[in-house]
């Protein structure tokens, strides 16, 4: 397989159930929605491209807060995510690259356990979600756990790289990223070049009603990022919401 072209494997690594206004804006009150969150590996003969690490290991502090947000019903389950890549023929000391959609601690949780790969951190959500936080972000461990961010500040300096994404920006030959904002700062598109053409991954969209009904997410940080998301992400045929149950397992 050329170099430039990669196989994709999704891998679901937890679940919640939210108020579904939270999924598509101002509707559905009163119901609820399930959300299942999901590592991407794309790989080839040559390298590999991990999208997520998985969820912390202590969820604690996560369902606390989301308890307080939206009841009990909200709490997280996660499965072992670095157990999961194992099974999958992938193990951690493997992995070379590492990237996150958004930066939340469901996707940095495990990130401190890959110790030869490389990490792409989109330069706009490091600073504003990670490094100068806003309002927005009251608990700084809801997106990045501690002990994931001491690695990353200390023991990564010559395996990071940080990077700019307001338009497609190629992280390795065949994997790009753009921003797309919408949910949060840290929030991405990855295209990925397969043999049977591009595969998109976005946490812009919860679920893939979101671009093809076009109605932004409720939890979004500006919906105006995500009509212009979805606008551009509408040309691609093979879009994966980054929390829709229906790619648990999608394989391509």
């Amino acid at each position: 397989m050329a170099q430039n072209v990669f196989r994709v494997k999704v891998f679901k690594v937890g679940e919640s159930d939210v108020p579904a206004p939270e999924v598509y804006r101002m509707s559905g009150w009163g119901n609820w929605e399930t959300l299942h969150f999901h590592m991407i590996m794309a790989y080839n003969d040559e390298t590999n491209f991990l999208i997520n690490t998985g969820m912390p290991v202590d969820l604690e502090e996560r369902n606390r807060a989301m308890v307080e947000f939206a009841g009990i019903r909200a709490k997280f389950t996660s499965s072992d995510s670095i157990e999961i890549l194992r099974k999958a023929g992938f193990k951690p000391e493997d992995v070379k690259n590492i990237s996150f959609t958004p930066l939340q601690d469901y996707t940095t949780g495990r990130a401190d356990e890959f110790k030869n790969a490389t990490y792409y951190i989109l330069k706009k959500g490091w600073i504003n979600d990670i490094m100068v936080p806003g309002p927005h972000n009251d608990n700084r461990n809801l997106f990045i756990p501690e002990n994931v961010l001491q690695y990353l500040l200390f023991e990564t300096k010559d395996r990071i790289h940080f990077f700019d994404a307001e338009n497609i920006t190629e992280l390795i030959p065949g994997i790009s990223a753009l921003w797309v904002g919408c949910h949060h700062r840290a929030s991405l598109a990855f295209i990925i070049n397969t043999g049977k053409g591009k595969i998109i991954f976005t946490d812009a969209s919860f679920k893939s009603s979101n671009i093809l009904k076009n109605i932004p997410m409720g939890i979004a940080e500006n919906i105006f990022e995500c009509y212009s998301a979805y606008d551009k992400l509408k040309s691609y045929v093979n879009v994966l919401s980054a929390y829709d149950p229906d790619i648990d397992g999608f394989e391509f």
